[in-house]
Formats: C-alpha cells, structure tokens, sequence
C-alpha cells in the first residue's frame, strides 16, 4: 500500500515540478513572438 502511495506522490510532485517549468518558461519568453528561432 504505500509502496503504491509514494509511487503516486512521485508522480504527481513530478507533474507539478513540469508545470510550473512551462509557467516560468511562458512567462519569461513573455510571448511566442518574442522567441529567437523563427520557424
């Protein structure tokens, strides 16, 4: 049972962790425009 309980936490601190990398990211770009690469 915990064994279970860590593997979900882990996972779900990890999703959290990759969410909040793509706010700041989004934030500090400010916006798409702004991105160096032209595609």
């Amino acid at each position: 049972m915990k064994n279970k309980f860590l593997k979900r936490l882990m996972v779900m601190v990890i999703l959290l962790l990759a969410c909040f990398a793509v706010t700041a990211i989004t934030i500090s770009l400010d916006s798409p425009a702004s991105f160096p690469v032209d595609i």
